[in-house]
């Protein structure tokens, strides 16, 4: 019998953590597309809520740990679940104001807030290598714009962005007070059916509705892949290396959205995005690096 020298190969738990951590974050890329869409952000991200909740408790979310959850720790999700709504909810906002480039550029500065909330929470200042990054991240927002250009909605759309990019820093700042363990899978569940709840009473007034089949499956698409699977992926990735690494490699989603964003819808690539692109994702690692904000 002739001998598949391929079938013994096994991967090393680093590299297929390394994998698992590149396809995170290329799915997590591919979230901000799902704007472009015909379809309301409201809509769009209870959707994505809806579609998630399912997923969660069919891959392990429904926990018995749930049934022994404090009053208090259900505060905390629920804030959580609001600040995760304002997040996806401005995020989506932006794209359809501006495209995709602002949108996840801007949405890339939430470390600049995480190490201002966090600064404000131990009362203390700002070190010289955090000013300095926030300046660069600043100054990267301002070039989005475009001096050359008159759009007039580039400033709306960097203002809802870079509310995601507020919202999200909280989010996660609270989502680290929950002191009850608790299964990753199973508090996003919690925080998605919140998200679910907050946003179903504005869908009697947010048009335009999901009609189309191709509508309908690209919202199952972005709450089944893009949250659910992508949370697992990051989830098995931690497993293998650190969580440095992890958020080095989910920080670059900004780069393959627009990527994506230009390969099919034309959207441009412009020397300002490119320079924003550059000193954005820079700060934003090195923050990361200094932090200890998860993504």
């Amino acid at each position: 019998m002739l001998s598949r020298p391929w079938l013994s190969l096994r991967l090393s738990a680093p590299m297929r953590g390394l994998i698992a951590i590149n396809l995170a974050a290329i799915i997590f890329g591919t979230a901000a597309l799902y704007g472009k869409l015909d379809v309301s952000p409201f809509w769009i991200c209870a959707m994505r809520a809806g579609f998630a909740l399912l997923a969660l408790a069919m891959i392990g979310g429904l926990s018995s740990q749930l049934l022994r959850l404090r009053a208090h720790s259900w505060g905390i999700l629920a804030a959580s679940g609001c600040l995760l709504a304002t997040h996806w909810v401005a995020f989506f906002m932006s794209v359809q104001l501006s495209g995709i480039a602002i949108a996840t550029l801007t949405f890339a500065t939430f470390p600049l807030f995480t190490v201002m909330v966090e600064a404000a929470a131990q009362r203390r200042l700002p070190s010289s290598t955090e000013v300095v990054a926030g300046c660069a991240i600043i100054a990267a927002v301002a070039l989005l714009l475009e001096p050359n250009q008159s759009n007039s909605n580039n400033l709306a759309g960097i203002s809802t962005g870079l509310s995601s990019a507020v919202s999200y820093a909280l989010f996660w700042r609270i989502t680290q007070q929950l002191q009850q363990p608790l299964p990753a899978a199973s508090v996003s569940l919690c925080q998605n059916g919140f998200v679910l709840l907050l946003l179903a009473p504005f869908l009697v007034l947010s048009t335009p509705l999901p009609v189309t089949a191709v509508e309908w499956l690209a919202l199952m698409g972005l709450g089944v892949f893009n949250t659910a699977v992508m949370l697992m992926l990051y989830l098995y990735a931690l497993r293998y290396i650190s969580a440095s690494t992890c958020s080095g490699f989910v920080a670059l989603e900004p780069v393959y959205a627009i990527l994506f964003a230009a390969w099919l819808f034309d959207e441009a690539i412009t020397p300002w995005i490119l320079l924003s692109i550059i000193l954005i994702i820079g700060a934003s690692l090195i923050l990361l690096k200094t932090g200890s904000q998860p993504t």
